[in-house]
């Protein structure tokens, strides 16, 4: 299922025709939930960094990374994500292991996304 997403801009929701125009507050509306999450992984001269989510999750959620600092000749990838086991009120832990081609001192952004 795929969601929906639009740009808005909430000082406009309704007719009002004052002197001077508000500045413009911009924000999302969509049709459905989503769950984001963002947050930096460090590694100091380590090839492999394994780590939990903080949000809970239904099922397995869409991480991106993006690598940061001197990030010349190494390669970053995912090689897992797994569903907790154990299931709460709100959903599942989620683990998430990133490996590197060489060993790598520097920052990975890591974006996570449920829809």
């Amino acid at each position: 299922m795929a969601i929906k997403t639009k740009s808005i801009d909430r000082n406009r929701f309704k007719k009002v025709y004052p002197r001077f125009r508000k500045v413009p507050s911009p924000s999302f509306m969509a049709d459905g939930v989503v769950q984001l999450e963002s947050f930096v992984v460090n590694f100091n001269n380590e090839s492999e960094k394994e780590f939990r989510l903080e949000g809970r999750y239904t099922e397995v959620p869409t991480v991106s990374i993006t690598p940061m600092g001197d990030v010349n000749n190494v390669n970053l990838f995912i090689t897992s994500i797994t569903l907790g086991s154990v299931p709460a009120n709100t959903g599942r832990q989620v683990n998430v292991k990133i490996e590197a081609s060489t060993a790598f001192t520097g920052k990975v952004h890591v974006q996570v996304m449920q829809a």
